[in-house]
C-alpha cells in the first residue's frame, strides 16, 4: 500500500539524518577551516532540502486519515526548515568575512542564533513528529510500537529543547544526546521499515 510514497519518505528521512550528523560533526564548536565550515553549511542545506520534501511525499497518505493532521505536518516541517536555514547561512557569512571576521553586530546576531536557533527548530520538529505519529498510531499504517516509541521520544526531545533554551543544558552535553537519541533512532527505524515493508493496510 502506498509503496512509492513509503520508499521516498524512508529515503528522505535517512538523507536528512545523515546530512544532519555530518553538519553537526563539521560545524561543532563553531570553529574550523573555511572548507570545513562551507561543507558543514552545505550539509545543513541538504538536510533542510530533504526535510522540506518529506511532507510532500507523505501528504497524500496522511490526508486519507486526517487532513488536518496532514496540513499541520506540512506547516510544522516548513517552519522547521525556515528555522534551520540560518545554521547554514551563519558559517557561510563567517567564511566570506575572512580572517578579520564579520562586523561585531553581525557576529552578535550569529551568536544569538547559535544560542536560540536550536530550540525553536527542535520544537517544530517535535510538533511534526507528534502529528505524524498520531496518524500512524490511529491508522496502523505501520506497527503500533513504532509510533508509540516516537511519542515517548517526543516528550524527551521537548524536554531537551526547553532545557537548552533556558540554559539547563548545552547541545554538547551527554544529557542532550540521551534525550534526543531515542526519537532520532525511532525515525531511522521508521525509515528502514518504510523502505523494506512500506505502509500496510489497517487491520480490518
Amino acid at each position: 500500500m502506498h509503496r512509492t510514497p513509503a520508499r521516498v519518505t524512508g529515503a528522505l528521512f535517512i538523507t536528512a539524518t545523515v546530512a544532519g550528523v555530518i553538519s553537526a560533526a563539521l560545524l561543532g564548536g563553531g570553529t574550523g577551516s573555511a572548507h570545513r565550515q562551507s561543507a558543514g553549511a552545505l550539509a545543513v542545506l541538504v538536510m533542510a532540502g530533504a526535510i522540506a520534501m518529506i511532507p510532500a511525499a507523505l501528504f497524500p497518505v496522511l490526508k486519507v486519515y486526517s487532513e488536518s493532521h496532514a496540513v499541520g505536518y506540512v506547516v510544522a516541517r516548513t517552519v522547521e526548515v525556515v528555522l534551520l536555514l540560518p545554521a547554514a547561512f551563519g558559517p557561510l557569512i563567517l567564511v566570506a568575512a575572512g580572517d578579520g571576521g564579520p562586523d561585531p553586530a553581525v557576529r552578535s546576531v550569529l551568536e544569538t542564533q547559535d544560542t536560540w536557533g536550536y530550540a525553536p527548530a527542535a520544537l517544530f520538529f517535535c510538533l511534526s513528529a507528534l502529528l505524524l505519529n498520531v496518524v500512524l498510531l490511529r491508522s496502523r499504517l505501520v506497527p503500533r510500537w513504532i509510533p508509540g516509541w516516537a511519542l515517548a521520544g517526543v516528550a524527551l526531545y521537548v524536554t531537551d529543547a526547553g532545557l537548552v533554551m533556558f540554559g539547563g543544558l548545552t547541545t554538547a552535553s551527554p544529557a542532550h544526546a540521551a534525550l534526543v537519541v531515542p526519537l532520532a533512532v525511532n525515525e531511522m527505524v521508521l525509515a528502514v521499515w518504510l523502505l523494506v515493508k512500506g505502509f500496510r493496510a489497517p487491520a480490518g
